[in-house]
């Protein structure tokens, strides 16, 4: 039997918008045997078919890899809220990539598995984190061999304490989206790309001050914050006790950082919002995908 382990992601991280992502420790784990016939356990019943992400994913891989997807019994634990904007989907895409190249006998890297992933999802943000696991920021580009993914790690300093804000209803990745503009204004784009180095200093050391700053979005939180009940009242109350937010990728999941215990502060300010809000705090993992022969 082949478990593979699979961390959340958070991706966008304020100005970083569709490259920078960051794996955390609420997880999904995956079951793989050779069967007869397809096969699904732990999976709501809407998921036992075909459509299966992880199925999916895994029979894709197989194909770019030129080999013969097999029938397999695919078993499922997990964690990670669906339709939150906690990367569950990468979790899937990338169990299934991860699988096709052990099941098969390939060689590979994590590097080829967050490619392939980052292809199917259709952005590598979120793949690269939960492949790569930690703080990375991914980019696709093209060159005289194909397209290429690039994947660099930061650190992230040890003071700092992240609370996932994990509301009682979904947000999907299409609706989020349609929200966005079809074009933003030059100084937007500029405010963002000078915001976003700032970010990746202030996270590696620790500077609380500079990266409440440097967390501030011109391209989608404005627009999405719109459409999340109670995300302007929890930016302003959040805002008061020195810390930083950002959505959890497309939301609705928002994401807070400080450097203080603030757990207590938090379930107050949710507390008076019309949804049920979940304050979990949660560390950084940077150990990314793991793959275990049973």
């Amino acid at each position: 039997m082949l478990k593979i382990t699979t961390p959340c992601s958070s991706a966008n991280i304020g100005p970083g918008f569709d490259c920078l992502g960051i794996a955390f420790n609420i997880y999904n784990t995956f079951t793989f045997e050779k069967s007869r016939k397809l096969r699904f356990e732990g999976f709501a019943e809407k998921y036992c078919n075909e459509t299966n992400l992880v199925y999916k994913s895994y029979k894709t891989a197989m194909e770019k890899l030129g080999k013969t997807a097999e029938p397999l019994k695919i078993g499922f634990c997990g964690e990670v809220p669906t339709a939150r904007g906690l990367g569950s989907s990468s979790t899937c895409i990338s169990a299934g990539v991860a699988a096709a190249f052990k099941l098969s006998g390939t060689k590979y890297t994590k590097q080829d598995v967050a490619k392939i992933a980052s292809e199917i999802e259709g952005h590598p943000d979120n793949v690269s984190a939960c492949v790569y696991g930690g703080f990375v920021s991914s980019a696709i580009y093209a060159d005289d061999d194909g397209e290429v993914l690039a994947v660099e790690n930061f650190k992230i300093d040890d003071g700092f304490k992240f609370y996932a804000l994990i509301p009682d209803f979904e947000l999907s990745t299409k609706q989020s989206r349609e929200v966005l503009p079809k074009a933003v204004s030059m100084t937007a784009a500029k405010k963002n790309l000078a915001n976003m180095p700032l970010l990746i200093k202030a996270l590696e050391t620790g500077n609380e001050t500079l990266l409440k700053f440097a967390s501030a979005d011109w391209l989608h939180q404005p627009y999405r914050g719109g459409i999340i009940n109670g995300f302007f009242q929890i930016q302003e109350e959040t805002s008061k006790l020195g810390a930083s937010m950002f959505l959890s990728g497309a939301g609705s999941t928002i994401l807070i950082v400080s450097k203080k215990e603030i757990k207590a502060d938090l379930q107050k300010i949710v507390s008076v919002l019309e949804n049920e809000w979940q304050v979990k705090p949660i560390k950084v993992d940077y150990d990314g995908l793991k793959i275990t022969d049973k």
